[in-house]
């Protein structure tokens, strides 16, 4: 069986990207077979992280595609050739979205702790819900935030009144997890300890809930 994680959101720049990227690779540490697929083919931004990450031969390496269909990524998932497949959505779209939560184990939906952020990310949920994704399926996650408790602690109060997981933790929004990203390294692989353990700390929350959810089936 094949594993499979989708992240999704209510508009670009949200993250989407960094967070499967540092999924795939932890997975990949793993010694899973792990198939990252770039659904965003006008933006390509997985497709072209990776081949920074091979230029400059960093491992682990896993398989990562450009999908330009919900169709080839259900081949993929159909074949039972990977351990784990992971869907890098395009910025919202409702329809291909839709096909993917319905279609992953889990939709990890990327928000800040801003109200204007954490509304789009529970109406994304919420269309999502209504399209027929059981909300077990979805999981909200803070990255890409600023270093404030007092703001996560708000953020997740106002998502306390949603039926939607939220992974514990934040991933902050630092230099050093950007650099890293940009000579092909995930951001759990950041040479600096205290963002990198942050980021740490959020994925694997994800790979909890991923395992909970699988263990069930």
């Amino acid at each position: 069986m094949t594993i499979s994680i989708a992240f999704a959101s209510g508009k670009g720049g949200v993250t989407k990207s960094t967070l499967a990227r540092a999924v795939a690779v932890s997975y990949a540490k793993s010694n899973w077979k792990v198939l990252a697929g770039d659904l965003d083919i006008g933006q390509g931004t997985f497709v072209n992280w990776n081949r920074r990450r091979m230029s400059a031969e960093i491992e682990p390496v896993f398989d990562v595609l450009s999908l330009g269909t919900v169709t080839q990524l259900k081949k993929h998932l159909d074949s039972e050739l990977y351990d784990l497949a992971i869907a890098d959505c395009a910025a919202f779209a409702s329809k291909s979205t839709i096909e993917i939560a319905n279609l992953c184990d889990l939709t990890v939906i990327p928000t800040s702790f801003s109200l204007d952020d954490l509304e789009s990310t529970v109406n994304t949920a919420n269309s999502l819900v209504r399209s027929g994704v059981p909300a077990q399926k979805l999981a909200i996650a803070f990255s890409g935030v600023s270093e404030n408790e007092s703001d996560y602690e708000a953020a997740r109060g106002y998502l306390a009144k949603t039926p939607y997981t939220v992974i514990d933790g934040f991933i902050p929004r630092k230099p050093a997890l950007s650099k890293a990203q940009d000579g092909g390294r995930s951001i759990i692989e950041c040479p600096y300890a205290a963002p990198r353990q942050r980021a740490e700390h959020v994925i694997q929350g994800i790979i909890n809930r991923i395992e909970e959810l699988t263990s069930e089936e």
